[in-house]
């Protein structure tokens, strides 16, 4: 058998020159979509999720290309599930905790639950910065925003998982209650 790479112009041939079906967990980047995300001048990132369209369930993985002078998403910790960033090219600026951290290809970064990981990824250079981030897929998550103070849960799929599962995504300001506040 020759292993060939997946993706458009691959697939995985015997010898004798059967083709058998692709294998539904091997994904190629080249096969998935752009997904744009902006807001105002400050935030803007493409991204590409390999998580569905390999079938992963408990482990997530997107490429993202974050562009010179942009932010990627509002600084934010989560309680649920742990991230990780792999720099694949460039450099930018990665904000951890509150510090900022000058971050190049190679660098690996490991996020774990807590507002002490609080992180965002800034691109400070001239070029295109391009990661991977990778998470762990537990659901209820609940995802904090320290600058705004802004809270997000979401519920059914987690973070980067299938979208027709979520049941829950709200984001919104917390405010103090009682536990039998409005129960009466």
């Amino acid at each position: 058998m020759i292993l060939r790479p997946m993706g458009r112009k691959y697939q995985e041939k015997k010898m004798s020159g059967d083709i058998n079906k692709a294998v539904n967990n091997i994904v190629h980047v080249d096969d998935l979509e752009w997904r744009e995300v902006s807001h105002g001048d400050k935030f803007h990132l493409f991204g590409k999720s390999f998580t569905v369209p390999s079938g992963a369930r408990e482990l997530g993985c997107g490429f993202f290309r974050l562009p010179p002078g942009k932010r990627s998403f509002p600084e934010h910790y989560h309680m649920a599930n742990e991230e990780a960033i792999y720099i694949l090219k460039g450099e930018g600026t990665h904000i951890c905790g509150g510090k900022e951290h000058i971050v190049r290809e190679g660098n690996f970064i490991s996020l774990p639950r807590g507002e002490d990981y609080s992180h965002q990824m800034y691109n400070h250079s001239d070029e295109d910065l391009e990661y991977l981030c990778m998470s762990t897929m537990k659901e209820p998550e609940v995802v904090l925003y320290p600058k705004s103070g802004k809270m997000g849960v979401l519920a059914g799929s987690a973070p980067g998982g299938d979208p027709a599962n979520v049941a829950i995504r709200k984001f919104f300001y917390p405010q103090e209650a009682g536990y039998f506040d409005g129960e009466d």
